[in-house]
């Protein structure tokens, strides 16, 4: 579904990509895992258009390196940033709908907003209340909800888990999980936490310092001696 080859993006005089290359199959759930600083975020930005980047990246075959962000957004690509990045002075359905820009079809906007409601609860308890006023947990919740109302084909999250509570990771992750598994949504997730990561997702791709150093299955991941010592804070 999505191949990356040979991506390359630079910071100036930072060369923060090295040659990044991966692929996802269409059902899948991939992992970035890897340290601060190390590109995962920049993957995501760069798959998304919103650096410059050299080399490929291929969608379903067709060429999108250099397209537009919003025309990456038209092919179902769906970024939910790091920080999340709602619309705070919108109330949380007004925030959903803003998902749902490029649609017209209302009926199938209307089943996916009760969708959003019924994956996270907590929003239709808070539908007329502002994105800003939500705790940190809710307002990931609505950052993912949003997303899911643009009907994304990959959804590519950046750092879901940062900065929350261990429960509400949980349900964070629950929700990536039945998304998978009920409507088939492919997920590319970058995550620090590897070790949840890791359980969650069908492969894995170590990044360090802008470069892939290693890949496999991700349960094997979870016990291999270099993710164990390097992310697991494991001897």
């Amino acid at each position: 579904m999505l191949k990356v080859d040979d991506l390359n993006v630079y910071y100036g005089g930072i060369h923060a990509l090295r040659g990044v290359t991966f692929e996802i199959d269409q059902g899948q759930i991939v992992t970035l895992v890897g340290s601060n600083g190390a590109g995962k975020t920049t993957t995501l930005r760069a798959i998304s258009s919103l650096v410059k980047t050299k080399g490929s990246v291929k969608y379903n075959g067709e060429e999108i390196t250099g397209l537009s962000s919003e025309k990456i957004v038209e092919k179902g690509i769906i970024h939910v940033p790091e920080g999340r990045r709602i619309f705070t002075a919108l109330t949380v359905e007004e925030n959903l709908l803003m998902g749902a820009y490029l649609r017209n079809d209302k009926d199938g906007i209307n089943k996916d907003l009760e969708f959003v409601y019924k994956l996270f609860p907590r929003l239709k308890e808070r539908v007329k209340q502002l994105g800003g006023t939500l705790s940190g947990g809710e307002q990931q919740m609505l950052a993912i909800g949003r997303a899911i109302m643009s009907a994304p084909k990959l959804l590519m999250l950046d750092e879901p888990s940062m900065g929350l509570a261990p429960i509400v990771i949980d349900e964070i992750f629950e929700a990536i999980k039945e998304l998978n598994k009920s409507n088939g949504l492919t997920v590319l997730l970058v995550e620090q936490n590897a070790n949840i990561a890791l359980q969650l997702a069908d492969i894995g791709y170590v990044i360090e310092t802008g470069e892939i150093a290693f890949t496999g299955d991700a349960k094997d991941l979870l016990y291999d001696d270099r993710v164990r010592k390097a992310y697991l804070g494991e001897d």
